[in-house]
């Protein structure tokens, strides 16, 4: 998976997450959790996958030796 599809993976799951919680009455005020959760979201997705890429990319070189 590319790193910027981690991120819209995370950011639609998020955005699920949200949309559940909102339905179900659980948050009644659902604009700062989109506002400020959307990007940071989309951010994480996108720095883990960099970093499972990186981990791979260490481990392969160091298996050839």
């Amino acid at each position: 998976m590319t790193k910027l599809g981690a991120g819209a993976l995370y950011l639609f799951c998020y955005l699920d997450v949200v949309a559940c919680l909102a339905i179900g009455d659980w948050i009644s005020e659902v604009g700062t959790p989109l506002i400020y959760g959307s990007p940071a979201s989309f951010v994480a997705g996108f720095v883990t996958q960099a970093a499972r890429d990186v981990y791979r990319r260490n481990t392969e070189r160091n298996a050839r030796l």
